[in-house]
């Protein structure tokens, strides 16, 4: 492949499959997050009372709400596993086509000048789209790795910082002290917006200057 648009086009239909089948398993997620319970009633006796009428009325789509979420947690890393090929093909992209050169001042003495190829694209909580790419697919290919190179627990270390105020408090869905995850493949994609192929090629066109 001669050009980063030649990459697109032959990887494009590898990349909609691996949507479509993320799809699957996000839809199980989704009917695990309803029914909702609405009130306009301050907690207390008439507000217990309406939850409790509420339960009832819905007993069975809580039930299969609730199947659907352990059915989630059981193929959580079988989402991962297609999160982490989407972000390996998008990282083989930028580090095969990228042209970019320069480093984002914010991020001059956090990486190294042989990553400046990935510091491209859109800012997600003040990390260039390219790094994130970057950082969550060497975590999701690495994940029995006792720790992770410093550039890319950086990227972490900013997406999962409290923003706004001074804190401690660390967002666990990228925080790499969280045991309970193995791969951040698929929190990333969320947070980025990858959930559908259209986001996907736009970034991708986007970071190696591929016109549309």
């Amino acid at each position: 492949m001669k050009s980063a648009e030649d990459y697109l086009r032959n990887t494009d239909s590898a990349v909609v499959h691996l949507f479509s089948a993320a799809k699957t398993y996000l839809d199980t997620l989704r009917l695990g997050l309803s029914p909702t319970f609405m009130s306009g009633q301050l907690p207390g006796p008439e507000f217990d009372a309406q939850y409790s009428a509420w339960r009832i009325e819905n007993a069975d789509a809580l039930a299969k709400a609730k199947d659907a979420r352990a059915a989630f947690r059981e193929e959580r890393f079988a989402l991962d596993t297609l999160c982490g090929a989407i972000l390996q093909i998008a990282e083989k992209g930028l580090e095969i086509y990228s042209q970019n050169s320069d480093v984002p001042v914010s991020w001059k003495d956090r990486i190294p000048k042989s990553l400046a190829k990935f510091a491209v694209g859109r800012e997600v909580r003040d990390v260039p789209l390219g790094l994130i790419v970057y950082a969550a697919r060497n975590q999701h290919t690495h994940f029995n790795d006792s720790q992770l190179r410093a550039a890319s627990a950086g990227v972490f270390h900013s997406l999962a910082a409290v923003r706004g105020h001074d804190s401690p408090v660390r967002d666990p869905a990228f925080d790499l002290d969280n045991s309970v995850l193995t791969s951040y493949a698929g929190n990333v994609t969320a947070l980025i917006g990858w959930r559908d192929v259209e986001q996907y090629r736009k970034d991708m066109r986007s970071m190696l200057g591929v016109a549309d």
